[in-house]
């Protein structure tokens, strides 16, 4: 048995109780959320405190004595909170905090942690999201490992499930995104098989069946925990087997491939106890529901306020130094609040002000200084600090967080309200609706379910300090980094200060953002997040080819976002009724849907022919991209081969050098002039990020994808044609690039700073050309030569924004040579 240890001694490092959490779901419909929340998911407020809480406290009453948190995103946001809280004061040898900047799944985050050498001995791993709820100590899992290795040494991994009723399916902690099949040892509970595959049948391979003394069962939709209990050999698999970037691929191939490489894999079924691993939103919103129905105590509101009070009182000398935090979305979990615990479940942190004809039900919780007006009926909700619930408003099943005003007669169900936002009088909100940091929705406004409304046009900022801390200690303050102009980075180009001053452009420019007033009302303000532009080709099969080596497992990998954010399986797009998406499209922004794109190949023959593109609105269509270009089929197939062949070096990292060899082969091969040459070399730039197999592996937006293909190949393809010192060549450049915002605004055109910045301070164009380019264009404007339309004012507002910032950075300068 693991002795009971206090958490501040000091142990051997082989005989400390260790606990790895990665704090990433990484389904991509989840995290395009988060992002406009300003908030991790595992910071998400519960009932008063940060989702990661109850897990830290989980794990201190289960006696670990070591936690290790690995963040891919948001490092900035989790550290700062850390340091702010009473856990490290209380337990300075606790916590243990490792960024993975560039982690895109598990098996990264694993590879970087196996790298820092600390793991010696078995440990929990803690995946999904890396929170967990239960009230059940998990050292005995330790124990369970050691036993199943006593029994079998090639044992090097132990899956933790819980046992749920007959009828799982409607169980409210079973969602789609955990549908398993496992087939197992009924004496030893040795794994033998296991699927994620949604079947109306599995086969059990006749050679189980003939396995002497094993007892076979069946174990069809368990509650996945998402806890596993591990040896250190599965760090060195992890970062062995490249093919290993989750749970389930890791669990089949040690399990199919046993007799080859001598490992086992065991399970544990619980059959009492709590357990909810909080991964998708729909998870959380239970999560949050069941502690104010106390299924998870002691991990009750009251319970922790009160331990959080006496753990704070007894800090007299603070060891660690604290970040200060600028933003109120941290730093009121700072504050301790005491919570009162009355009948019906009903929860009040600290004062509040209560009207008495307000109709209070059951599984309340209401924060700090929170005001509930008169009429207001409240049942199953949080209600979080500083809000304001105008009269005879309805509010059921949903979580309200801080600084948020509701006006009055208002009816919201099931749904999930961010910090500040702003909700008018008369609104009516149905299930599974979310609407993110600042937004307005309007008088009368009536939001049909399963929407998700934003207040920004691209991801938040917060992910700008995961660059810069990525390396840093825990403990070490933040630095303010103040952006270099290209004149006097000739010597910093490549340092670390660069990549701070390329990121703080998104900070110092203002972003505008195109409100739908369709949507939120006139005196609203916010649209919906669509996923089409990014998701949409995600759940299609993806065919294989001789050259697709690389992607053999594109398919596995992408059943993480064949789920959206609600945890619900996403229909494949050949199977949805596209004459529905047809009378949305009228009414919403422009989107692209990656589903339309050419499929790349290396024959032309699947170019789609004529009559085939003549079905497909051009509008929607990224490869109508080619605009101008489209004059000859030679030039179009030119166009396609370009991308072809960008993609391909993409893919397989080839050498600059073979790069230009093969692009300039292509000339004379399809008879183009040098301007068609370089127009297409444009496009094929800055269309590349649409590749399904680029957007779909590695990144969820445009920009992303982009920036990715920009560092490894783009920009030296860029360089190497359109030369900085050539006048002709950088115009060009820039008109090729203005031309593909104008057509497609949405989600080219809309990121015009980031890209002007990112070419600007990659030395690929100077700032010269763009200011004579920007002037030459305003002329023609002011001339009525070129007219603006509507849905191109938030393009040519954005270019504004970078030209004015431009040259007020060039007078910076001057100013200061002038004073040297």
């Amino acid at each position: 048995m693991v002795k009971p240890t206090n958490i501040n001694s000091d142990y051997r490092e082989e005989e400390r109780l260790t606990c790895v959490l990665v704090l990433d779901t990484f389904n991509n419909y989840t995290n395009e959320i988060v992002s406009h929340t300003s908030l991790p998911l595992c910071l998400w407020p519960v009932d008063g405190r940060p989702l990661l809480d109850y897990t830290i406290h989980t794990l201190i009453r289960s006696g670990i004595q070591e936690i290790i948190l690995l963040a891919t995103s948001y490092s900035y946001e989790i550290r700062s909170y850390i340091m702010n809280s009473h856990w490290l004061q209380t337990y300075p040898k606790l916590i243990r905090f490792i960024p993975c900047k560039e982690a895109r799944s598990l098996g990264d985050c694993l590879k970087d942690l196996e790298q820092e050498n600390i793991i010696n001995n078995h440990f929990i791993l803690l995946y999904g999201n890396g929170t967990l709820i239960t009230n059940e100590k998990l050292n005995n899992l330790f124990n369970i490992h050691k036993e199943n290795i006593k029994k079998d040494k090639n044992c090097i991994m132990t899956l933790v499930y819980r046992q749920l009723d007959s009828n799982h399916f409607e169980h409210p902690s079973y969602t789609d995104d955990q549908h398993l099949c496992i087939i197992r040892d009924a004496n030893t509970y040795r794994l033998y098989d296991y699927s994620t595959e949604y079947l109306d049948r599995y086969e059990i391979s006749l050679d189980l069946l003939e396995k002497p003394n094993v007892t076979i069962e069946t174990l069809y939709c368990p509650l996945d925990c998402h806890v596993a209990v591990c040896s250190p050999d599965v760090l060195h698999l992890f970062k062995d087997n490249f093919d290993y970037s989750t749970i389930n691929e890791f669990v089949k191939g040690i399990v199919r491939d046993e007799e080859i490489a001598g490992h086992t894999i065991y399970s544990y079924l619980y059959e009492t106890g709590y357990f909810l691993s909080v991964h998708n939103l729909r998870l959380y919103m239970k999560a949050t529901f069941d502690i104010l129905r106390r299924w998870s105590y002691p991990l009750v509101p009251e319970i922790i306020a009160s331990m959080h009070k006496q753990q704070l009182s007894t800090i007299t000398n603070p060891t660690l130094p604290q970040i200060k935090l600028n933003d109120s979305y941290l730093s009121f979990y700072n504050i301790c609040y005491p919570i009162i615990y009355d009948k019906h479940n009903i929860y009040k942190q600290g004062d509040i002000q209560l009207d008495r004809l307000s109709n209070i039900q059951q599984d309340v919780f209401i924060g700090y200084k929170s005001q509930i007006l008169s009429g207001v009926c409240l049942r199953s909700s949080l209600i979080g600090q500083s809000c304001i619930i105008g009269k005879n408003t309805k509010i059921e099943n949903s979580i309200i967080w801080n600084h948020v005003q509701i006006g009055e007669n208002c009816i919201i169900k099931n749904s999930i309200i961010c910090d500040n936002v702003v909700i008018r009088n008369n609104v009516q909100i149905d299930k599974e609706c979310i609407l993110c940091k600042n937004v307005i929705i309007g008088t009368n406004v009536h939001l049909n379910q399963h929407m998700t409304i934003i207040a920004s046009n691209s991801i938040t900022s917060t992910n700008v300090v995961d660059e810069i801390e990525i390396d840093e200690d825990i403990s070490a303050p933040l630095k303010n980094v103040k952006r270099s102009n290209s004149k006097q980075r000739s010597s910093s180009t490549m340092s670390s200060e660069k990549s701070v001053s390329e990121k703080s452009i998104s900070l110092s420019i203002e972003e505008t953002i195109t409100s739908n007033s369709d949507l939120v009302g006139i005196d609203g303000f916010g649209r919906q997040l669509s996923f089409i532009s990014t998701h949409d080709d995600q759940t299609k099969p993806i065919e294989h080819t001789d050259d697709d080596d690389d992607d053999i497992n594109d398919n596995d990998k992408s059943q993480l976002n064949a789920f959206d954010a609600w945890g619900y399986r996403i229909e494949p797009i050949e199977n949805r009724d596209l004459s529905h998406d047809d009378e949305d499209n009228e009414i919403k922004p422009k989107q692209y849907r990656l589903s339309n794109l050419k499929k790349p190949s290396d024959q032309p023959s699947d170019i789609q022919s004529e009559d085939e593109n003549s079905e497909i609105d051009d509008s929607e269509d990224p490869s109508s991209e080619t605009g101008s270009i489209n004059e000859t089929n030679d030039v179009s197939e030119f166009q396609q081969e370009v991308i072809r062949t960008l993609e391909r070096a993409y893919r397989q990292k080839l050498h600059m050098e073979n790069i230009i060899v093969e692009l300039n082969m292509l000339k004379p091969t399809y008879d183009v002039s040098p301007t068609e040459f370089d127009r297409s070399i444009v496009r094929a730039v800055f269309l590349l990020p649409f590749e399904k197999k680029i957007s779909n592996s590695e990144t969820t937006n445009y920009w992303n994808s982009l920036k990715l293909t920009m560092d490894q190949i783009t920009q030296f393809i860029l360089k190497n044609y359109m030369k900085i010192t050539n006048e002709q060549s950088q115009i060009s450049l820039l008109n090729g690039l203005d031309s593909i915002c104008l057509k497609h605004i949405q989600p080219i055109g809309e990121r015009i700073v980031n890209i002007l910045n990112y070419l600007y301070e990659n030395d690929v164009i100077d700032e010269q050309w763009i200011l004579q380019w920007y002037e030459n264009k305003q002329e023609k404007i002011e001339n009525n030569e070129l007219i603006i339309k509507p849905e191109e004012k938030i393009y040519y507002d954005k270019l504004k924004q970078f030209v004015e910032w431009l040259q007020n950075a060039e007078s910076e300068d001057d100013d200061q040579d002038d004073e040297d």
